[in-house]
């Protein structure tokens, strides 16, 4: 599945992204569900429910439960279901031929970490957002965590205490379960709003 421009995250009005449709998939617990049952509940294109169902049956992450001979082929038939094992709670990162990509798969899963647990120390971030596929170090963490609170989205609840005790931070901004973005310019992005947030200072 093809990643948007932040220009073209900017100006969407579909959530984007594979973790909507993975949550969708995964509220299921197993039982068979159709392309129509996860358009239903994210509103995200058919185009790009299809092409990551695809990537993940290539995986092995989902299984396609074919229809019926002589029955209509279209999306609310054919069916799917999640047979992983154990089932990841990160959406699966994959290419289009099913394999692992690792590319922006540290800052998405940093964010989703954020907004599950609330408050947390950098290193708690790196601990929940390494995967098998993607890791993140603590000074990966720590590095975010500083862009994210020079905009405006953490607060510190208590200071660090080098070298041992780091800084504990809790998320007071969670406007979607899209990731801001650091950029260049000394801003944090946010496709969940499309608003620029400066950081100024030094990281």
């Amino acid at each position: 599945m093809s990643r948007i421009s932040a220009t073209e995250a900017a100006t969407s009005r579909e959530p984007q992204g594979r973790q909507p449709l993975w949550d969708e998939m995964v509220k299921f617990n197993g039982e068979p569900f159709t392309i129509t049952d996860i358009f239903d509940q994210t509103y995200i294109n058919r185009h790009t429910i299809r092409s990551y169902l695809k990537s993940l049956t290539l995986a092995n992450y989902v299984e396609r439960i074919e229809p019926e001979e002589g029955a209509i082929r279209e999306d609310a038939a054919i069916k799917f279901r999640i047979i992983a094992d154990p089932v990841p709670y990160h959406a699966p990162r994959l290419n289009r031929d099913g394999k692992p990509v690792s590319q922006g798969g540290g800052v998405e899963n940093m964010w989703r970490t954020m907004r599950m647990i609330g408050q947390f120390t950098p290193r708690d971030i790196a601990a929940h957002a390494t995967t098998d596929i993607v890791s993140v170090t603590d000074n990966t963490a720590k590095a975010y965590c500083t862009k994210l609170l020079k905009a405006g989205f953490l607060k510190v609840v208590s200071k660090a205490q080098p070298p041992a005790k780091q800084a504990v931070y809790r998320l007071i901004r969670n406007t979607g379960p899209q990731p801001p973005m650091i950029q260049r310019t000394q801003q944090v992005f946010d496709p969940n709003t499309r608003k620029a947030y400066p950081v100024g200072g030094q990281s």
